[in-house]
């Protein structure tokens, strides 16, 4: 399950609410398994360092986005929050190094899918965006790079 769970990174924080609501982490187990696919398909190069930044960076925000949850409804708001803050300076981070990769893109269709979902992380990170409109961009992504990167 962790496996599976850890490879489905762009499911960012399925289930949570923007203002550190609880975070229902069946839903993240639903997203596939992008990132566990080791093959590159037809000289996309940048398949592989997209699904490693997935990897290093899904379970920490996913934490974070848990302890939110948590700590939201132990009636712990100032952790919830702080919490939140911690998710959203991951998806900063996140984004920062996607950016680069994202301009090496050649896949038309890949190179749409993560510019949406970098787009929907950078205002999740400065708060102008919530999981939800995470979520739109990150299916969408998720298919995509299951074709394109198998």
């Amino acid at each position: 399950m962790v496996a599976g769970v850890a490879a489905a990174v762009l499911a960012l924080g399925a289930g949570c609410a923007d203002e550190g609501g609880a975070t229902d982490a069946g839903a993240s187990a639903a997203a596939t398994t992008a990132a566990a696919s080791p093959s590159v398909a037809g000289g996309e190069a940048a398949c592989e360092p997209i699904k490693a930044l997935q990897v290093q960076y899904f379970d920490k925000v996913i934490a974070a986005l848990q302890k939110a949850g948590q700590a939201a409804q132990s009636g712990d708001s100032a952790g919830g929050a702080a919490a939140l803050a911690d998710a959203r300076k991951l998806a900063t981070e996140w984004a920062g190094k996607l950016e680069p990769v994202a301009g090496q893109v050649s896949d038309p269709e890949l190179r749409s899918a993560v510019s949406q979902f970098l787009g929907q992380l950078k205002q999740f990170g400065t708060g102008q965006a919530n999981i939800a409109q995470i979520q739109t961009a990150a299916p969408a992504l998720t298919s995509v790079l299951l074709k394109v990167c198998p």
